[in-house]
């Protein structure tokens, strides 16, 4: 099995990150509010077809807190339509600190094609990189998600406070 890690910078500090993190994936994972139908996505170009669109791939994702590192969260994927013919996912995700004002959002683990020998056949030259590119704009997307639900909850605490303190 295909090992992966990958890490993206957060502008945000690492507690609220972490936490937001755990909101986003549990979000992902209950299929709640504007996580329902989370889907995995490619370029079609890194199929190296022409570049005018993408695919989805709906996932079902799994998520547990590390009991031995309570910031890690062992997470894995797999596909909601047709399991058995897309690439599987198992690994974790954590934040780290990279100082007091920004974190490091971190994804590691093993990525398992389908088809067996002519799945991976076709991983190492066909669709090379396909899985991997796959992982990457799903940390983009996880590490945008992470930002935006910091930032929010900051903006409604400095909301919450002018307006406590001006009525």
């Amino acid at each position: 099995m295909p090992e992966t890690e990958l890490e993206r910078e957060l502008r945000v500090p690492p507690g609220p990150a972490s936490q937001a993190l755990e909101d986003v994936l549990n979000g992902i994972a209950e299929q709640k509010g504007g996580w329902r139908g989370f889907a995995l996505h490619v370029r079609l170009a890194d199929l190296h077809l022409p570049d005018v669109g993408y695919i989805a791939i709906p996932i079902a994702l799994t998520v547990h807190k590390d009991a031995a590192q309570p910031e890690s969260f062992n997470v894995s994927f797999s596909s909601v339509n047709s399991p058995a013919t897309f690439p599987t996912f198992q690994g974790r995700v954590y934040v780290k600190s990279d100082g007091p004002s920004q974190s490091l959002l971190h994804l590691d683990g093993t990525y398992d094609v389908p088809l067996h020998v002519f799945g991976r056949l076709l991983d190492a030259t066909l669709i090379a990189g396909v899985a991997t590119r796959t992982l990457e704009n799903f940390i983009d997307d996880i590490a945008a998600a992470c930002t935006a639900t910091v930032d929010q909850r900051e903006e409604e605490f400095v909301r919450y406070r002018f307006y406590s303190l001006h009525t």
